[in-house]
């Protein structure tokens, strides 16, 4: 099978949202058929398949795994992209806001040129991980985005269904960033691969939000009690960033949150 774009790490969220608007020109792959750690592997894939873009949506998603066994979020987020860069096909990667810590009073969004700091060993491996592509070659495309969501995965479903089901939640209220809802970053992400575009982008449903924020606006209209926390109460292996909003000097951007969050309701019956 010859397949267009070879999707890695097509099981996750993002993944699915690429596969249902791109058909049959896609072949989607995951664990256990393509491990990007592998050179043997990816290059089995690249053969079978002959894809003009390599789409990675691989990723050790545990921020907290990846705090205590850095080594494995190296492998998956460093050398794995290495692996997809070496094939000399077209690569695009994602990356995450995590490669930023920001300050508790920064207002101004951070773009693709400002100065990066990672807050953690998963941002340290993402960053890594970018270099990896862009110093690959020029064509290659990194996308940091934050906070993904779609139908009951992600940040909002949680709140949301914590809010429904148990009439309270505990929500972040020292974090800020921005929603992301993956077929809106699917889409995109098509329409960066057809334009021919290269280099750094950051793809975000704007503006920032912290997490209890979003909670106190759902239980406007659910009900339910919202408990503000700070991530040290919450005792987890990783810190995260304080401030991490997403803005972008390129021409690309994704619907506003508002938009956003409104199709997601709208989009699934659990939801309404």
């Amino acid at each position: 099978m010859v397949a267009e774009f070879l999707i890695t790490g097509a099981k996750g969220q993002l993944g699915r949202a690429l596969m249902a608007l791109l058909g049959r020109r896609a072949a989607g792959t995951d664990l256990p058929e393509v491990d990007i750690t592998s050179v043997d592997s990816v290059l089995a894939a690249v053969d079978e398949y002959d894809p003009r873009w390599i789409i990675n949506c691989a990723a050790i998603t545990d921020v907290d795994l990846c705090q205590r066994e850095p080594g494995i979020a190296m492998k998956v987020h460093r050398d794995g992209v290495a692996n997809l860069a070496g094939t000399g096909r077209r690569l695009l990667t994602i990356s995450t806001d995590h490669v930023f810590t920001g300050s508790a009073g920064m207002k101004t969004p951070i773009i693709e040129g400002d100065r990066t700091c990672p807050s953690n060993r998963y941002g340290e491996s993402k960053l890594l991980g970018e270099r990896e592509a862009l110093d690959a070659g020029p064509e290659n495309i990194v996308v940091r985005t934050s906070w993904m969501f779609s139908g009951d995965t992600g940040l909002c479903p949680f709140i949301y269904r914590s809010l429904a089901h148990r009439g309270r939640v505990r929500a972040v209220c020292d974090q800020r960033a921005c929603l992301t809802y993956a077929p809106d970053l699917a889409d995109a992400i098509v329409r960066l691969t057809s334009a021919g575009a290269g280099g750094l982008f950051h793809l975000v449903n704007s503006p920032g939000i912290t997490p209890a924020e979003l909670a106190t606006r759902f239980a406007r209209s659910s009900g339910g009690t919202v408990e503000e926390v700070s991530w040290s109460d919450l005792e987890l292996d990783a810190p995260r960033p304080f401030y991490s909003v997403l803005g972008t000097s390129r021409e690309v951007s994704l619907p506003d949150m508002e938009d956003a969050l409104e199709r997601w309701r709208k989009s699934d019956v659990r939801y309404r």
